[in-house]
């Protein structure tokens, strides 16, 4: 496995797991309003819980990802964007700011991973220029 994947790997199950804590011990309760409207705001959607899957989930497949399979990097890029867009849609959610630290994951989670997912063009061991014949 190439150190890129690796890293691939390391962030995706290190993004996925701090992620699902950050939801299961920081997040704040949710207001009880009988309507749409909370205090003249109309309350964004409830993603309650989504924050929990996403990132069990991104975690899993980073698990998996060790394994080192190109299509696995590519389900982790899309799980580490989705669990970047569920702290972003839930932003104030949150006791501390774990969020943060979190988002920051995921995003580097995200471009490592579609790094990681891209094929590697390494030459063939007969293509190499080091494999030059010796005259002598």
């Amino acid at each position: 496995m190439s150190p890129i994947r690796a890293a691939g790997s390391v962030l995706g199950l290190v993004a996925g797991i701090s992620g699902a804590l950050v939801e299961l011990y920081e997040r704040l309760p949710v207001p009880l309003c009988l309507s749409n409207l909370c205090y003249g705001h109309v309350q964004p959607p409830d993603l309650h819980g989504a924050l929990l899957v996403v990132g069990a989930l991104l975690a899993v497949v980073s698990v998996v990802s060790f394994i080192g399979s190109r299509i696995v990097f590519v389900f982790g890029a899309i799980l580490a964007a989705a669990v970047l867009a569920v702290v972003a849609l839930t932003w104030g959610d949150y006791v501390t700011n774990d969020a943060l630290f979190v988002a920051v994951f995921s995003i580097v989670t995200l471009v490592v991973d579609l790094i990681g997912s891209t094929s590697s063009r390494e030459l063939a061991e007969k293509d190499s220029p080091l494999n030059l014949p010796v005259f002598g």
